[in-house]
């Protein structure tokens, strides 16, 4: 059973990941400007929901990774032109909140992570799926044994283990624990790099149908949808309050 380019099953997985990370932005946004109650985005259900959002994102991201590297060598061309995308929107992102927010924007939110995740997880792609299991664990359950005392400066914010009071930030996803998602989701991958296993998980979902192709859509363009979305979303809710007085 032949492996098509894209595989449909995975791109919808990132469709329903955008599509509830526009949920939890909007909400955001409806707090923000008091259509929503104050503290809403504080309870223990939306810090939840956000943590799933970013963690789906990091996993289907590892598991990408080793998608692109299922017939061999990694295409350089192919992978420093969707690094320097990431890169890139992480840049847009980390400009436009210190515009809109000030000292409360991006330091390294989600698109830094994967940046960082893409070059790191390189060393990672021939090791055994159970050995980078094993490490996913440990990254993901370290915060809760302690932090390294010698990483806890402020400029080690992006690793995740800085003990100084953190600044206010609207996106945060160090590398501890969440490098363990990103992991996990390579791990998976090569769990199923056996030909016939990656036949059937790519045709679990025909990509020739209809209904499929436009599911799929949205997640073969996460990356403009995240950029796009929230300044959409920001002002249309800015709008309304605005037209409400």
């Amino acid at each position: 059973m032949t492996a098509p380019q894209r595989f449909a099953i995975i791109d919808i997985a990132r469709t329903v990941a955008i599509i509830a990370m526009a949920i939890f932005h909007f909400t955001y946004d409806l707090e923000f400007f008091g259509f929503a109650p104050r503290g809403t985005m504080a309870s223990l259900e939306w810090r939840l929901f956000a943590q799933g959002i970013a963690g789906s994102f990091l996993f289907l991201s590892g598991f990408s990774l080793v998608l692109v590297t299922r017939n061999g060598a990694i295409s350089p061309r192919k992978y420093l032109q969707r690094l320097a995308m990431i890169g890139a929107g992480a840049l847009a992102v980390t400009i436009g909140t210190y515009v809109a927010m000030g000292g409360a924007f991006v330091r390294f939110g989600i698109l830094h992570h994967m940046f960082a995740a893409s070059i790191l997880g390189l060393a990672f792609l021939r090791t055994a799926y159970w050995i980078n299991a094993i490490l996913a664990l440990l990254l993901l359950t370290y915060p809760h044994f302690g932090t390294w005392p010698v990483f806890g400066a402020p400029h080690w914010l992006w690793l995740g283990q800085t003990s100084t009071p953190l600044p206010s930030m609207v996106d945060y996803v160090p590398l501890i624990p969440w490098f363990g998602a990103f992991l996990l989701g390579i791990s998976a991958a090569q769990i199923v790099t056996k030909p016939a296993l990656w036949g059937r998980l790519a045709n679990a979902i025909g990509p020739s149908n209809r209904f499929a192709r436009v599911l799929s859509w949205p997640g073969q363009h996460t990356l403009a949808i995240y950029l796009i979305h929230q300044p959409v979303l920001f002002g249309c809710v800015f709008l309304a309050r605005w037209l409400l007085g």
